[in-house]
């Protein structure tokens, strides 16, 4: 710890300081010396605070005004600049504010009675270590571990900067011909060892921008070019750089293997503005390349790639979708077997793609669970539920929104306290969220998980465990979590009434459920003899297209008004 304060105190340091009374900038102006290198800049207001901050300051609060306005002023600025640490001043002991510490870790507390230079010093040295051990989690998040370049997620932003720009460039991309079949003759950490070299010879070369890693032995870097007159003549010398950097053998053991690259490249905005498109025409040009022997390359022609579902990822356009919020929300009603009403929903997402129409999730959900997209784009969809619950609500509906919780997003670090600060931000009423899980989310860190349901356990969220029967589910773990609800899986359904063994299945997970003091609920219910067996067997709710598709919050509204007619 000495040795990271030492580090930092070499660095200048902007403290950003809300003192409407300008009681507290005197004292720590006294206390400051010009070796210390911060510069303290005042302002009376939070809304002076945001417009003032930035992500490399230190914010410093003297909490005179209502605490609520200080919860909420930590709140917007953590969520704008995640890891920003944070200091409150107060006048007495008896004024701190112990929840802080427990809910923002990033905070640090101050009494001015028994404040002094020592003190102070070490509080700021030591919001510099978070402030820069934060930075470093921040850079581990967009850099490739092997090589050190950027990955996939730093090159879609700054390629997407670019662009916003209207910076004119090449987008090139490079790989490997028959990276698969060198890996299984030797080894992937010889592949391993070629795809180190590739990267080191790419950042080579000259006046090229963020140099990336995204795929498994795939590359892709910008030539940005002032003069669209130039741009084939620029592009063409960057190439020839390129294949004279790759023509040499690479080590691999005790020997050397030579490995031929293709090159793709598309330009903007000749080709195209849409990033996510421009990806996509550079990876046709690599494909048409590697008809060619040799190290190759190629230039989009939209004449002659065509695209023939060459298996280009859809990765960069749900990137696009996420930003351009093409996402929307849809609800599939639950219904109450014994009032015959909606209790509850399924809050179930949907892509409007401008193109293709309404996307259904089992298209796109496989690949950002691949690729990781599929925290984000939860975090959205928490997001966007929770802004739909006040109208839900108001049209009636006392029940649970189900929101779907991922494998993936389990091993986010941040889970509990982002949604923590979701339903801060949203005013999300926990008595009316429930979160899915499937079976597969709880064998992951199983101490993790069990720390994450308990934590937004209590503040009020309820669980349910998705497509229960289908995995291997822990008895142990059904008693040991808060989890309030199972669902029957509808490959089960499918099967009642007929098929015995579905029938058994059904009638003992009900039986179990009841026996744990569960509720459950029975899933993809289509017919009218699927419902009887269900009502029968002493089924809690049901949902299902015999009821209802998943529906749009508009229509979603209007069956709720209905629904509260219907109950007088």
């Amino acid at each position: 710890m000495l040795a990271a304060i030492q580090a930092v105190e070499t660095e200048h340091q902007k403290l950003v300081l809300l003192d409407p009374s300008a009681g507290l900038e005197p004292i720590l102006q006294s206390m400051l010396r010009a070796e210390d290198r911060f510069s303290l800049d005042r302002y009376s207001s939070s809304a002076e605070i945001e417009d003032n901050l930035d992500s490399h300051a230190l914010l410093l609060c003297y909490a005179q005004e209502p605490q609520i306005g200080l919860h909420r002023l930590i709140q917007r600025v953590q969520l704008r600049h995640p890891g920003l640490p944070v200091i409150v001043f107060t006048d007495t002991k008896a004024e701190a504010d112990p929840s802080l510490l427990i809910r923002q870790p990033l905070i640090d507390q101050l009494c001015l009675t028994s404040l002094n230079r020592e003190l102070l010093l070490r509080s700021l040295r030591y919001a510099q270590c978070t402030r820069r051990s934060q930075d470093a989690l921040q850079q581990l998040k967009i850099t490739d571990p092997l090589t050190g370049v950027g990955n996939r997620q730093f090159f879609y932003q700054a390629l997407l900067n670019e662009l916003q720009q209207g910076v004119q460039l090449a987008l090139i991309t490079i790989d490997f011909d028959a990276f698969s079949r060198f890996n299984n003759e030797l080894g992937h950490d010889a592949g391993d060892e070629v795809v180190l070299e590739l990267s080191r010879r790419l950042a080579s070369c000259g006046g090229i921008r963020h140099l990336s890693r995204i795929g498994s032995d795939e590359f892709a870097l910008i030539l940005p070019i002032g003069d669209q007159e130039i741009i084939e003549h620029r592009t063409q010398a960057l190439l020839n750089e390129i294949v004279g950097q790759l023509l040499p053998g690479y080590s691999v053991g005790d020997g050397q293997q030579t490995l031929s690259c293709s090159i793709g490249v598309a330009f903007a905005p000749r080709h195209s503005n849409e990033f996510d498109t421009l990806i996509k025409q550079a990876g046709l040009a690599r494909q048409r390349a590697k008809q060619q022997h040799g190290h190759s390359f190629a230039i989009y022609d939209p004449r002659l790639d065509q695209d023939q579902d060459t298996g280009i990822t859809l990765e960069p356009e749900l990137w696009r979708a996420l930003q351009k919020e093409e996402f929307v929300l849809y609800y599939q009603p639950r219904i109450d077997l014994r009032t015959g009403c909606i209790t509850g929903a399924e809050a179930l997402i949907r892509w409007q793609h401008p193109e293709r129409g309404l996307i259904a999730p089992d298209r796109f959900i496989p690949a950002c669970e691949k690729s990781g997209l599929i925290v984000p784009i939860g975090y959205w969809v928490m997001q966007r539920a929770g802004r739909d619950m006040k109208a839900i609500r108001e049209a009636g509906l006392n029940g649970h929104i189900g929101v779907n919780l991922s494998f993936r997003q389990f091993q986010d670090s941040y889970l509990a306290r982002t949604i923590e600060r979701l339903v801060d931000q949203l005013q999300i009423d926990t008595r009316m969220l429930e979160f899915e899980l499937t079976e597969t989310a709880l064998f992951g860190d199983e101490a993790h998980v069990k720390q994450c349901i308990q934590t937004l356990s209590a503040l009020g969220i309820e669980f349910s465990l998705d497509d229960f029967g289908t995995g291997y589910s822990s008895f142990s773990l059904l008693q040991k979590l808060p989890i309030q609800t199972l669902k029957i899986d509808k490959s089960f359904i499918a099967g009642v009434p007929g098929n015995s063994d579905d029938e058994e299945i059904v009638r003992a997970i009900i039986s179990l459920a009841h026996n744990l003091n569960k509720s459950v609920i029975a899933e993809g219910v289509e017919t009218k003899a699927q419902l009887e067996f269900l009502i029968k067997q002493d089924c809690d709710q049901v949902q299902g297209y015999f009821f209802s598709p998943p529906v749009s919050l508009e229509l979603f509204l209007k069956m709720l008004s209905a629904n509260r007619m219907q109950q007088g």
